[in-house]
Protein backbone atom coordinates (compact mmCIF):
# COMPACT_ATOMS: atom_id res chain seq x y z
CA UNK A 1 0.00 0.00 0.00
CA UNK A 2 1.00 3.67 -0.41
CA UNK A 3 2.14 5.35 2.26
CA UNK A 4 -0.61 7.44 4.21
CA UNK A 5 -0.73 11.11 5.36
CA UNK A 6 0.68 12.60 8.57
CA UNK A 7 -0.89 11.09 11.66
CA UNK A 8 -1.09 13.30 15.00
CA UNK A 9 -0.60 10.19 17.36
CA UNK A 10 -1.90 10.15 21.20
CA UNK A 11 -1.26 8.28 24.09
CA UNK A 12 -3.22 5.28 24.32
CA UNK A 13 -3.66 5.03 19.97
CA UNK A 14 -3.37 1.79 18.96
CA UNK A 15 -0.79 1.00 16.07
CA UNK A 16 -3.20 -0.82 13.45
CA UNK A 17 -1.17 -3.07 10.53
CA UNK A 18 -2.19 0.13 8.59
CA UNK A 19 -0.38 2.58 10.16
CA UNK A 20 2.75 0.53 11.31
CA UNK A 21 2.87 -0.34 7.09
CA UNK A 22 2.62 3.47 6.42
CA UNK A 23 5.30 4.15 9.18
CA UNK A 24 7.60 1.23 7.39
CA UNK A 25 6.54 2.94 3.50
CA UNK A 26 7.94 6.12 4.66
CA UNK A 27 11.37 4.70 6.43
CA UNK A 28 14.12 5.71 3.76
CA UNK A 29 16.25 2.13 3.93
CA UNK A 30 19.63 2.35 3.32
CA UNK A 31 21.23 -0.51 0.90
CA UNK A 32 24.50 -1.34 -1.26
CA UNK A 33 22.89 -0.92 -4.47
CA UNK A 34 19.75 -1.69 -6.49
CA UNK A 35 20.45 -4.90 -6.37
CA UNK A 36 20.48 -5.21 -2.68
CA UNK A 37 17.18 -2.99 -2.59
CA UNK A 38 15.48 -5.14 -4.92
CA UNK A 39 16.43 -8.29 -2.75
CA UNK A 40 15.09 -6.97 0.44
CA UNK A 41 12.29 -5.07 -0.55
CA UNK A 42 9.69 -7.39 -1.88
CA UNK A 43 6.81 -5.88 -1.54
CA UNK A 44 7.96 -1.72 -2.29
CA UNK A 45 5.66 0.18 -3.66
CA UNK A 46 6.11 4.04 -5.86
CA UNK A 47 7.29 6.38 -3.78
CA UNK A 48 9.70 3.96 -1.73
CA UNK A 49 12.90 5.46 -1.14
CA UNK A 50 16.44 4.15 -0.17
CA UNK A 51 20.01 5.52 -0.08
CA UNK A 52 22.35 3.64 -2.41
CA UNK A 53 25.96 4.19 -0.76
CA UNK A 54 27.86 2.48 -3.65
CA UNK A 55 26.12 5.25 -6.11
CA UNK A 56 26.09 8.12 -3.09
CA UNK A 57 22.06 8.89 -4.02
CA UNK A 58 18.70 8.56 -3.00
CA UNK A 59 16.39 7.06 -4.91
CA UNK A 60 12.79 6.14 -5.28
CA UNK A 61 11.16 3.67 -6.80
CA UNK A 62 8.93 5.10 -9.69
CA UNK A 63 6.77 1.74 -9.93
CA UNK A 64 8.87 -0.25 -12.79
CA UNK A 65 12.46 1.33 -11.44
CA UNK A 66 14.67 3.00 -9.32
CA UNK A 67 14.73 7.02 -9.90
CA UNK A 68 18.07 8.58 -8.56
CA UNK A 69 17.75 12.23 -6.80
CA UNK A 70 20.67 13.36 -9.02
CA UNK A 71 19.98 17.57 -8.79
CA UNK A 72 21.28 19.53 -6.21
CA UNK A 73 22.67 22.72 -6.40
CA UNK A 74 24.79 24.79 -8.79
CA UNK A 75 27.68 25.03 -6.99
CA UNK A 76 29.76 27.08 -9.80
CA UNK A 77 29.91 27.94 -13.39
CA UNK A 78 33.17 28.27 -15.12
CA UNK A 79 32.93 30.05 -18.77
CA UNK A 80 34.27 28.35 -21.54
CA UNK A 81 35.99 29.46 -24.77
CA UNK A 82 33.70 31.97 -26.38
CA UNK A 83 31.36 32.24 -23.07
CA UNK A 84 31.57 34.77 -20.38
CA UNK A 85 29.77 35.07 -17.54
CA UNK A 86 28.21 32.86 -14.17
CA UNK A 87 27.83 32.88 -10.79
CA UNK A 88 27.89 30.94 -7.61
CA UNK A 89 24.07 30.98 -6.12
CA UNK A 90 21.06 32.30 -6.90
CA UNK A 91 20.51 32.95 -10.72
CA UNK A 92 23.42 32.13 -12.88
CA UNK A 93 23.55 33.84 -16.24
CA UNK A 94 25.64 32.90 -18.73
CA UNK A 95 26.20 35.04 -21.95
CA UNK A 96 27.39 34.05 -25.41
CA UNK A 97 30.25 36.65 -26.52
CA UNK A 98 29.47 37.55 -30.21
CA UNK A 99 32.49 37.47 -31.15
CA UNK A 100 34.01 34.01 -32.10
CA UNK A 101 37.64 33.59 -32.55
CA UNK A 102 37.80 30.71 -34.92
CA UNK A 103 35.08 28.14 -36.53
CA UNK A 104 34.84 24.75 -38.49
CA UNK A 105 31.97 23.95 -40.13
CA UNK A 106 30.45 20.98 -41.74
CA UNK A 107 27.53 20.03 -43.94
CA UNK A 108 26.77 24.13 -43.77
CA UNK A 109 23.93 25.55 -45.33
CA UNK A 110 21.70 28.64 -45.07
CA UNK A 111 18.06 29.31 -45.14
CA UNK A 112 16.38 30.47 -48.31
CA UNK A 113 13.81 33.36 -47.53
CA UNK A 114 11.37 33.55 -50.12
CA UNK A 115 11.70 37.00 -51.05
CA UNK A 116 8.49 38.89 -53.29
CA UNK A 117 7.81 42.63 -54.32
CA UNK A 118 4.69 44.52 -53.69
CA UNK A 119 4.66 47.68 -56.47
CA UNK A 120 7.71 47.38 -56.98
CA UNK A 121 9.44 47.31 -53.73
CA UNK A 122 11.52 44.56 -52.44
CA UNK A 123 11.68 44.46 -48.52
CA UNK A 124 14.57 42.62 -47.07
CA UNK A 125 14.54 41.68 -43.18
CA UNK A 126 17.91 40.23 -42.46
CA UNK A 127 17.09 38.51 -39.22
CA UNK A 128 14.70 36.13 -41.32
CA UNK A 129 18.63 34.87 -43.26
CA UNK A 130 21.62 35.97 -45.40
CA UNK A 131 20.27 34.26 -48.30
CA UNK A 132 16.77 34.38 -50.46
CA UNK A 133 15.18 33.80 -53.89
CA UNK A 134 12.74 35.60 -55.84
CA UNK A 135 10.94 34.84 -59.70
CA UNK A 136 10.31 38.44 -61.08
CA UNK A 137 6.61 39.32 -61.27
CA UNK A 138 7.01 43.16 -61.86
CA UNK A 139 9.64 45.85 -62.45
CA UNK A 140 11.53 46.12 -59.24
CA UNK A 141 12.10 49.99 -58.60
CA UNK A 142 13.14 49.97 -54.92
CA UNK A 143 15.02 47.55 -52.47
CA UNK A 144 14.69 47.99 -48.68
CA UNK A 145 16.85 45.80 -46.52
CA UNK A 146 16.13 46.15 -42.85
CA UNK A 147 18.05 44.75 -39.04
CA UNK A 148 21.63 44.96 -41.36
CA UNK A 149 23.72 44.35 -38.51
CA UNK A 150 25.36 47.85 -37.75
CA UNK A 151 29.34 46.92 -37.25
CA UNK A 152 31.39 44.37 -39.23
CA UNK A 153 30.48 42.79 -42.56
CA UNK A 154 27.36 41.15 -43.47
CA UNK A 155 25.95 39.92 -47.03
CA UNK A 156 22.64 39.15 -48.75
CA UNK A 157 22.90 37.06 -51.76
CA UNK A 158 19.65 37.28 -54.03
CA UNK A 159 18.79 34.70 -56.49
CA UNK A 160 17.00 36.40 -59.03
CA UNK A 161 14.69 34.61 -61.63
CA UNK A 162 13.38 36.78 -65.04
CA UNK A 163 9.82 36.46 -65.89
CA UNK A 164 9.03 33.20 -68.08
CA UNK A 165 7.72 35.54 -70.68
CA UNK A 166 7.90 39.49 -70.64
CA UNK A 167 11.04 40.66 -69.08
CA UNK A 168 11.61 42.60 -65.85
CA UNK A 169 13.42 44.92 -64.90
CA UNK A 170 15.56 45.67 -61.62
CA UNK A 171 17.25 48.98 -60.47
CA UNK A 172 19.81 49.38 -57.70
CA UNK A 173 19.76 53.60 -57.77
CA UNK A 174 17.08 53.18 -54.76
CA UNK A 175 18.13 50.84 -51.95
CA UNK A 176 17.45 51.94 -48.56
CA UNK A 177 19.67 50.44 -45.58
CA UNK A 178 18.04 50.21 -41.79
CA UNK A 179 15.62 53.08 -42.92
CA UNK A 180 17.79 55.39 -44.61
CA UNK A 181 17.61 57.45 -47.26
CA UNK A 182 17.64 55.95 -50.80
CA UNK A 183 21.10 55.17 -51.75
CA UNK A 184 22.53 53.37 -55.32
CA UNK A 185 24.44 50.13 -54.89
CA UNK A 186 28.08 50.58 -55.34
CA UNK A 187 29.35 48.20 -58.20
CA UNK A 188 32.73 47.32 -59.89
CA UNK A 189 34.03 49.81 -61.90
CA UNK A 190 30.89 51.86 -61.61
CA UNK A 191 29.11 49.41 -64.80
CA UNK A 192 25.99 48.86 -62.83
CA UNK A 193 23.78 45.86 -62.91
CA UNK A 194 21.35 45.33 -65.45
CA UNK A 195 19.42 41.82 -64.90
CA UNK A 196 19.20 39.01 -67.22
CA UNK A 197 16.15 39.23 -70.00
CA UNK A 198 16.12 35.63 -71.14
CA UNK A 199 13.01 33.90 -70.43
CA UNK A 200 13.74 32.12 -66.44
CA UNK A 201 16.94 33.89 -66.50
CA UNK A 202 18.88 33.47 -62.92
CA UNK A 203 21.22 36.24 -61.83
CA UNK A 204 23.33 35.51 -58.53
CA UNK A 205 23.26 38.87 -57.12
CA UNK A 206 25.51 39.62 -54.01
CA UNK A 207 25.18 42.91 -51.68
CA UNK A 208 28.04 43.10 -48.84
CA UNK A 209 27.52 45.71 -46.43
CA UNK A 210 30.04 47.52 -44.37
CA UNK A 211 28.83 48.63 -40.98
CA UNK A 212 25.58 48.71 -42.93
CA UNK A 213 26.76 51.21 -45.39
CA UNK A 214 26.02 51.60 -49.15
CA UNK A 215 25.79 48.19 -50.50
CA UNK A 216 28.47 46.67 -52.84
CA UNK A 217 26.65 44.67 -55.41
CA UNK A 218 28.61 41.66 -57.11
CA UNK A 219 26.59 39.48 -59.65
CA UNK A 220 26.96 36.41 -61.23
CA UNK A 221 24.79 36.56 -64.18
CA UNK A 222 22.71 34.71 -66.87
CA UNK A 223 22.46 30.70 -65.83
CA UNK A 224 19.78 28.81 -67.46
Amino acid sequence: MAAGGWFDWSTGDLVTEARFQDIQDSVVFIFASESAANTALTNKVEGTVFYDTGANLLKAWSGSAWIGAEAGDIEGVTAGTNLNGGGSSGTVTVNLDSTIDSIALKDYSEVDVAVTSSSGVVAIDMNNGNTGSITLTENITDIDFTNVPANGVSTFTLQVTQHASSAKTVAINAVTVNGGGNVTAKTAGGGGYTVSTGANAIDLVTFLFLDAGTPLLNALQDFS
